[in-house]
């Protein structure tokens, strides 16, 4: 994609993102990485990377909107992951 207004908000990716999550962990260990991110231990981390490939996790998110991970997206990915994390990986369905 050429132009910064091709591409998807980041609540689509950070869906996309909770959705590919969904598809690799069950939904037990969904509710144990959210455990975890609550602890002081987990203030500047992430404990799906103690569970999976998180970051290939969001490389196949981009993927589904025919993007390839390109340091440019760093701010689409990093507001992905946040909307994530504080919607605790739940699958938000698009109306």
């Amino acid at each position: 994609m050429s132009s910064m207004e091709c591409l998807p908000a980041p609540e689509v990716v950070a869906a996309e993102f909770c959705s590919v999550l969904h598809r690799w962990l069950d939904p037990a260990t969904i509710t144990e990485i959210n455990r975890r991110n609550a602890t002081p231990e987990y203030g500047m981390s992430c404990a799906t990377h103690d569970f999976c490939d998180a970051n290939q996790a969001m490389i196949d998110a981009l993927h589904s909107f025919g993007l390839e991970f390109d340091h440019h997206l760093m701010a689409l990915i990093n507001a992905a992951w946040h909307l994530a994390r504080e919607r605790q990986f739940a699958i938000h369905r698009q109306s």
